[in-house]
């Protein structure tokens, strides 16, 4: 709400810059003159319009929008319903979270001249601060009705449609909006997004390009020009546009994390580390960051680091189960069998379907020397499963300890890769529990053998394969 005022803002002021001594607003008819308010030359009586706006614009870049409101107490009786000043002053109660304010200086602008699209555009503008769709809609509809390319409002509906992914209806609103005003970065930069979504990569590439011609200093267009290299496999060249995204704004939590994954991505983990470590400083209870790190950690071996890290995901975001099997994995190679059963129970919690988790759940309990927890827990999973299944086979060993011998004939008649590969890493991972290193070393090579198997008990194979 706060950066929509302050578009609104930077336009006013700039229009009265712009057009001092002829009318109020260039785009449109000049205001209705009434007993209350006429157009007023730009001096009168040793005040002047144009060093008024100057003085705006300094106190507002020296000392905030509240000091630059003070000067309205000292503007002449004349001049004090000024169209042009008033809307700029609407703008500024706007930008400052004063929407009722600047609602109260709009609604005496449209009894003035309700065919003024500056004014119509503003009245939107408070609208839809104030989430009145309604009232957003007829305002848009009248700027249209008197000027149908009117830059303000297409972009308003470009960004209206932009919101509900009519990316196609979106790209169409930003383009007539550059119809008089072509180099209007607002419209550009919402026909370079339609652009990316609709994976017109060409027109968005060359649309952003075009922004930084026209503002060399636009960190968006960075931004989504870093997107489009990495789309395409071009990491160091979306890793350099990244980075030129995070000069310009360091503060933007998305530009430091794309610039992280890209940096990931050619093998650069201590800038990941580092980016990601700054997007944490930037937004310190949110969970993102937090994984991304305890993944690249998690890369480099660095276990304590990573655990730290997805105590802390779970800390800012408590449903990212994820977290809790990346806990668990790591503290089996910690040998810390509570965490680990813990974290196991979590999973099983938001994912009664994996049987994994309860077998690691049995199997963390028998590794801490408490058997008769280990078979009270599978034996309320087994209930629940059905007898016939290789879920229930397999869990019924670990639960009795004995009874394996038609498990490798079942699970060699599996036609899925990665149930296949899971079963018989949980063979293994039975013998290596109860002492049988040949026979879990052969299991283990069969999960080994895989190729990017998508389950967590890989890594634990090759660990214990390792050994």
């Amino acid at each position: 709400m706060k950066s929509f005022g302050k578009k609104m803002l930077v336009c006013s002021i700039g229009i009265c810059m712009g057009i001092m001594g002829t009318t109020a607003f260039a785009a449109t008819k000049a205001p209705k003159p009434d007993e209350s308010t006429k157009l007023l030359p730009d001096s009168i009586k040793g005040f002047s319009k144009t060093s008024f706006v100057q003085d705006l614009q300094k106190e507002l870049s020296e000392k905030g929008i509240a000091d630059a409101l003070k000067l309205y107490e000292k503007i002449p009786a004349d001049y004090a319903n000024d169209t042009d000043l008033q809307v700029i002053k609407a703008s500024l109660y706007l930008s400052s979270g004063k929407i009722g304010d600047a609602q109260s200086i709009v609604t005496k602008l449209l009894l003035k001249d309700d065919k003024n699209v500056d004014i119509l555009n503003l009245a939107a503008t408070v609208a839809k601060a104030q989430n009145k769709t309604a009232d957003w809609n007829k305002y848009i509809k009248a700027v249209i009705a008197i000027d149908q390319y009117n830059p303000e409002a297409n972009i308003a509906l470009g960004q209206q449609q932009l919101a509900k992914k009519q990316y196609k209806t979106a790209r169409s609103y930003y383009q007539k909006a550059l119809t008089n005003d072509a180099n209007n970065i607002d419209a550009l930069f919402g026909v370079g997004k339609s652009s990316y979504f609709l994976e017109d990569d060409d027109k968005a590439k060359s649309t952003f390009k075009t922004i930084l011609e026209l503002d060399p200093d636009c960190a968006d267009a960075y931004h989504y020009l870093g997107k489009l290299a990495a789309a395409n496999g071009e990491n160091k060249m979306a890793s350099d546009y990244a980075l030129q995204a995070v000069k310009r704004d360091s503060w933007n939590y998305d530009y430091v994390m794309d610039y992280g994954m890209y940096e990931r991505n050619l093998g650069h983990y201590s800038n990941a580390e580092k980016a990601w470590t700054r997007a944490i400083e930037i937004e310190p209870d949110y969970f993102l960051a937090y994984a991304y790190r305890a993944g690249v950690y998690d890369e480099q071996d660095k276990f304590s680091e990573a655990l730290a890290d997805y105590k802390m995901v779970l800390k800012t975001n408590p449903d990212y189960y994820y977290a809790y099997e990346s806990i668990g994995l790591l503290s089996i190679h910690e040998q810390n069998w509570k965490q680990a059963r813990e974290a196991f129970l979590k999973c099983a919690e938001y994912n009664s379907e994996n049987i994994s988790y309860p077998l690691m759940v049995t199997y963390c309990y028998y590794m801490d020397k408490d058997s008769f927890n280990a078979k009270k827990y599978s034996d309320s999973v087994l209930r629940k499963l059905d007898r016939s299944s290789i879920e229930y086979a397999m869990l019924r060993v670990y639960h009795d300890l004995a009874g394996e011998m038609p498990l490798p004939q079942k699970i060699s008649t599996i036609t899925s890769t990665n149930k296949k590969g899971k079963m018989y890493f949980y063979l293994g991972l039975l013998y290596d529990m109860i002492g049988g290193k040949e026979a879990s070393n052969k299991y283990f090579m069969e999960v080994t053998k895989l190729n990017s198997p998508q389950f967590f008990e890989y890594r634990i194979a090759e660990w214990k394969m390792g050994d």
